[in-house]
């Protein structure tokens, strides 16, 4: 039977104010838990540290005349994301002991107790496979091709409500649950971008950045509406249900008699993978563009748009909708009575909802997740500088600030080190770091917005868990360089900021 998102949902919460999964299936949730709505962690502690190459993917405008720099297949850079706005996972999970040792506990108190009205959650990586950049008299290039996949899903509070305890001890005026905004956002797609960037004037420079999208896989819900009301006196449950879901991915959809779905049957799914994924005419363009300013000789702004674009998706395209209300009397909700006075309400609604979706194949858009980044930095002493940036991220109309402020060290030519605290994912206690290690032949760099520094060993398991982070981010890589010889820069003044560390 084909079910809805909210059906996962349904079928985990269990009546109490614990449920309990075995430890495997948890793992599993609270990973796509992590998988929130679109954000990029670690992006915020790169963005001011530009002798990094891949600083300029965050502002095209970031450019070293001097410098010419490869990237190796996949080494180069590899970026992982997971973060979670809602709870971290020993903010409401425990793992039982005795009997129930294979069995983690979540307590739905203190769950309603830490989500706010919408919350997110995201796996990202991004994998680069070939780049490179150089300076052309007062131009600066790049060139890179990238591999990329984003898992959102945004729920609400009142997920915490789906359960039978709350809706059969519902006051006299009932009780509505409100799961609107349930839902998901999961894209996997490759790029190719070409950028340039110039100094327009003293201390000015832009940048652009054009690329090409090649769309693999995606599902996206374009509505996600479910209330549910419950009245004990007399005894009704009413569900106003719509929901539309696009997919591009390879199923075959079995209908029902009555053309609702049946089943999805993902058996050939991978069969042909070049043809459905690779080679399939789902593209798409974005444009990143930036501005580095120099205010005076210590202090220097940025700003930047990335991702402004959309993919057209075309094969193995589903379109998903569900548009019903229903009302149950109490004759209705009889035959989903368990025991005298306790009725299987979460079971009834998943029967009843779970057979209302149908299917149309058409062509649709998406569009790419927009970041905006703004920066400013200050020399306080010489190689040590004070930087603050936000970026703001917008996912299928969402908006997701944040905030950094860091202090970047530069002891000497081929070392910068970068220590930040950024706010975000609804935590005020992230401190990030980042390191970057040559600037002739090899650059070696590591980067977190969040150091997890508190761990908890799980009872009889040799392993540990982040107590309570909401954010797991890591991008490190291997760059190539070369250039940066005082020959190279006569397109710049020695005083510029982008004369290579060697001769500052």
């Amino acid at each position: 039977m084909f079910k809805s998102p909210v059906i996962f949902f349904m079928q985990i919460l269990l009546p109490g104010n614990y449920f309990k999964m075995p430890a495997y299936i948890l793992f599993f949730f609270i990973l796509l838990s992590l998988s929130g709505q679109k954000l990029a962690a670690q992006d915020n502690t790169m963005y001011l540290m530009p002798d990094i190459p891949q600083a300029n993917q965050l502002n095209p405008a970031y450019m070293k005349l001097c410098r010419i720099y490869v990237e190796l297949p996949v080494i180069s850079s590899v970026k992982v994301n997971i973060r979670n706005t809602g709870f971290g996972f020993h903010d409401v999970i425990a793992r039982g002991t005795g009997t129930q040792s294979d069995i983690y506990l979540l307590n739905v108190l203190s769950l309603d107790k830490k989500l706010k009205k919408i919350n997110f959650s995201q796996i990202e990586t991004d994998i680069d496979l070939l780049g490179f950049g150089f300076g052309y008299k007062e131009w600066y290039f790049t060139f890179g091709i990238s591999t990329h996949s984003d898992m959102l899903l945004s729920y609400p509070h009142d997920i915490t409500l789906l359960r039978d305890d709350y809706l059969q001890n519902a006051s006299i005026n009932g009780a509505q649950i409100n799961l609107s905004h349930l839902g998901t956002d999961i894209t996997l797609w490759n790029s190719i971008g070409v950028s340039a960037a110039k100094e327009i004037r003293d201390g000015l420079k832009v940048g652009l950045r054009l690329k090409y999208l090649q769309g693999m896989a995606n599902v996206i819900s374009r509505r996600s509406d479910l209330i549910l009301n419950y009245s004990p006196n007399p005894v009704e449950l009413e569900a106003f249900i719509r929901y539309r879901i696009n997919a591009s991915f390879p199923v075959n959809v079995i209908d029902g008699p009555n053309g609702a779905i049946n089943r999805l049957n993902f058996d050939n799914s991978l069969s042909n993978i070049t043809s459905d994924f690779i080679f399939n005419g789902n593209r798409g363009v974005s444009v990143d563009a930036g501005f580095v300013y120099d205010l005076d000789d210590i202090t220097q702004v940025s700003g930047s748009i990335t991702d402004l674009g959309f993919i057209r998706w075309k094969k193995n395209t589903n379109i998903f909708t569900a548009d019903r209300n229903y009302l149950f009397n109490a004759d209705d909700l009889a035959q989903f009575q368990v025991n005298t006075g306790s009725i299987d309400l979460v079971n009834s609604i998943n029967d009843s909802i779970s057979g209302v979706f149908r299917s149309t194949s058409k062509t649709y858009y998406t569009l790419t997740p927009i970041k905006i980044f703004g920066g400013i930095t200050r020399l306080l002493l010489p190689q040590l500088r004070a930087g603050a940036m936000t970026r703001i991220e917008i996912y299928n109309l969402h908006v997701m600030p944040s905030l950094s402020l860091s202090l970047n060290y530069t002891p000497i030519p081929p070392v910068s080190a970068s220590l930040s605290y950024t706010i975000m994912n609804n935590k005020f206690n992230q401190v990030g770091a980042g390191i970057a290690l040559g600037n002739r032949l090899a650059q070696f760099y590591l980067i977190t917005d969040n150091i997890i520094l508190r761990f908890k060993k799980d009872f009889q398991s040799p392993y540990s868990w982040p107590y309570n982070a909401r954010m797991i981010s890591l991008r490190f890589g291997i760059n190539l360089l070369f250039g940066c010889r005082q020959k190279d820069n006569k397109y710049h003044p020695s005083k510029s900021r982008d004369v290579c560390p060697a001769y500052r």
